[in-house]
């Protein structure tokens, strides 16, 4: 994915001003820098914008319990007793929460920032980051960082702090970075110093050490706890293409399986299909072989058991879809089953309709069960409460699975 980077520096007025940039590629290498106009830009898959660190005010303060939905409106009451303007004109953002406690604030002009992330919209730039500078450096465990040209700088501490340091030379430290050594309650055991500057600066009483590389916010990572500005508010909307590489390989996986689901169940569908052509098929042939081929098939089945009860009946033999047959089959499971009186029966063309009367619908569910067993069919066509039991209503013929 690539990423288009945007030095914002503290003289940025609006879309019109001039902005150093790099465009990177997948890997962080930079395909291609500049300064240009906002629209003038290479188009890239999102933007983050390095604010310079005199912009970004970091503070630490120990806040109350607040409710996630109110803290983006109490926090400028945090940090209103060190600002020497209106709280409310900044947009504070919390950071990590320090070992005593405190919480990391960094505070930017709302205004400023609101005017940058418009221009960005409007140069249909996909603004998805605001980084202060200082939180770009790497800080080492007891240690400081301080990135510095030979005349000002900033200054980088653990837990993603920092400021600005002003102006200094090589033989006598900013004011600033004096006054943050000396309010400090746990010196680090070196400052790393990040310079391009042959001559390394000497401030008394402070160990400063040469870092073996250079920084360059271009190339510089974003580390787990750095901060985003864009935040509350100033939000981004989520964008699919965030959080897709990370659901890619689950969405296939889903996808797979779905269609190997699919495929199966209509491979099973098929040869389920095909088995019943084959049955019925061998099931018509049979009943031609029978009955002769001039006899047309409509359900083989149904046909075959009532040409056999034809021939049982020519020749005095009864069936057992025949009235007593069939009510020999269902008296026995009726007297043991439901133990009370048959209300009515009815019998036409092989099915025989009883009305009962039993304690409970439990009872008239087991005796279909039970005539089930036996290898009749059973339908339970009504059941309603009367008194103390139910009547029920069952139709049962011949049929059924043995």
């Amino acid at each position: 994915m690539s990423q288009l980077r945007i030095y914002i520096k503290h003289d940025w007025q609006d879309a019109s001003s001039l902005c150093d940039w790099a465009l990177l590629d997948a890997t962080g290498a930079i395909t291609s820098s500049g300064s240009g106009e906002l629209a003038s830009m290479p188009i890239a898959d999102e933007c983050v914008a390095v604010v310079t660190a005199s912009q970004v005010l970091c503070l630490a303060k120990t806040l109350p319990k607040i409710r996630s939905s109110q803290l983006e409106v109490a926090l400028p009451l945090a940090i209103e007793e060190s600002m020497l303007g209106d709280a409310d004109d900044q947009h504070v953002v919390p950071g990590v929460t320090r070992s005593d406690g405190a919480t990391v604030l960094y505070a930017m002009d709302k205004v400023r920032l609101r005017r940058f992330v418009e221009a960005c919209a409007g140069a249909t730039i996909r603004l998805r980051h605001v980084v202060p500078e200082y939180c770009l450096l790497s800080v080492g465990a007891d240690e400081w960082s301080m990135a510095w040209d030979g005349e000002n700088g900033f200054l980088a501490m653990p837990f993603a702090q920092g400021l600005s340091l002003g102006n200094g030379d090589g033989g006598l430290a900013p004011a600033v970075f004096s006054l943050q050594w000396q309010a400090s309650l746990v010196l680090p055991s070196k400052v790393k110093v990040f310079t391009t500057s042959d001559k390394m600066p000497q401030w008394p009483g402070i160990p400063l050490v040469r870092a073996d590389e250079t920084f360059d916010w271009r190339t510089a990572s974003l580390m787990s706890d750095t901060p985003d500005l864009l935040w509350g508010k100033f939000k981004p909307p989520i964008r699919l293409q965030e959080w897709w590489p990370q659901v890619r390989p689950l969405f296939w996986i889903i996808v797979i399986a779905l269609c190997i689901e699919a495929l199966g169940h209509n491979l099973q569908w098929w040869s389920l299909a095909h088995e019943k052509q084959d049955i019925k098929q061998s099931m018509n042939a049979v009943f031609q072989e029978t009955f002769g081929n001039e006899v047309e098939v409509m359900d083989a089945s149904l046909q075959m058991q009532r040409n056999l009860a034809r021939a049982r009946h020519a020749v005095g033999v009864s069936d057992e879809a025949d009235f007593l047959p069939l009510l020999e089959r269902v008296s026995a499971e009726l007297a043991v089953q439901i133990g009370s009186q048959v209300k009515g029966l009815r019998y036409a063309e092989g099915q025989l309709d009883i009305e009962v009367r039993a304690s409970g619908r439990a009872d008239v569910d087991a005796l279909a069960r039970r005539l089930s067993e036996q290898g009749l069919s059973v339908q339970v066509l009504d059941v309603s409460e009367s008194g103390e039991g139910v009547e029920a209503h069952l139709r049962i013929s011949t049929g059924g699975a043995r």
